[in-house]
């Protein structure tokens, strides 16, 4: 039977499997020395009545994230606060890199708390928008937005992410219908949010449509082998690229480039192309923080 990994707990994997039936299952022989099982990852498993059920073989993946471990992503809602926590725009083009870098099909931007700063939460959807991604301004307190973020999910497997603190636990609970993830209030002394998902859980919302709230991300990990192709990963900047004077252009001070004219020209926001060139340096110096 082939099922979805859910959760793991030490070992023991939750499976989903056929009509949304969930099973606990080891994994055996060849599988069980190939390597690690991630939560997302889509199994072939056995189960008979004589035996409790084991994983035999695990299907390619389409994706993978390494912090947390989690595969086959169909969607990344990644959320942000327009306010308490302070949104940082330099983390959001970081991480909207990390998933296009990942090869996640779908990327939505969440703003939530737009009730906190209506104004700045309208000029990030615009920003977004621009850069080509779709945006959903929504406030999980005041429960405006919730019916259009929940009809633009797209599974089987979805995965809220952000920084700690900007209400992605709220937001799923919201969705959910049920208080299933723990949240907790920024913290007043450091401005910033508290993690409180300490794993990786794949939690049934409908049918076969299955979400995650990932931890908080503290770091982002990008191979050096991104720096050649970093531009790419910018979809405003896609229609540029190969217009540049030279064939090597990286963007920067060259002359006749085509990407350096479009923001000049406000085609390409210049935070964009300040986050391009930010995360050009630190990938060369090999440190990639925030």
């Amino acid at each position: 039977m082939k099922g979805l990994i859910i959760k793991n707990q030490n070992g023991y994997f939750t499976i989903a499997g056929p009509e949304g039936a969930t099973a606990l299952a080891r994994s055996r022989g060849r599988t069980k020395r190939k390597g690690s099982i991630l939560v997302g990852d889509w199994v072939e498993y056995e189960q008979t009545k004589d035996s409790a059920p084991s994983i035999v073989s695990v299907y390619p993946r389409i994706n993978e994230l390494h912090r947390p471990p989690i595969a086959n992503i169909n969607q990344l809602v990644l959320t942000v606060a327009a306010e308490n926590p302070d949104p940082s725009l330099f983390m959001i083009d970081k991480m909207l890199v990390l998933a296009e870098y990942s090869r996640i099909p779908g990327i939505l931007l969440c703003i939530n708390k737009a009730d906190l700063n209506p104004e700045y939460a309208e000029k990030l959807q615009t920003l977004y928008e621009k850069a080509g991604y779709p945006c959903i301004a929504v406030s999980a307190i005041q429960e405006k937005g919730i019916s259009q973020l929940k009809e633009a999910l797209s599974g089987p497997v979805i995965s809220f992410s952000g920084p700690s603190g900007v209400g992605k636990s709220t937001l799923l609970n919201h969705i959910l219908g049920r208080e299933q993830f723990a949240h907790q209030a920024v913290s007043q002394h450091t401005g910033r949010g508290r993690n409180t998902t300490r794993h990786s859980e794949l939690v049934r919302l409908m049918d076969s449509l299955y979400v995650m709230d990932t931890p908080g991300y503290t770091s982002l990990d990008l191979d050096s082998q991104v720096e050649d192709g970093l531009d790419y990963l910018f979809r405003d900047f896609r229609p540029y690229l190969g217009q540049c004077r030279f064939n090597n252009c990286r963007h920067l001070k060259e002359p006749g480039c085509a990407v350096s004219r479009a923001v000049d020209e406000g085609c390409i926001a210049q935070s964009r192309y300040a986050s391009y060139v930010s995360i050009l340096n630190e990938i060369k110096n090999r440190i990639i923080r925030y």
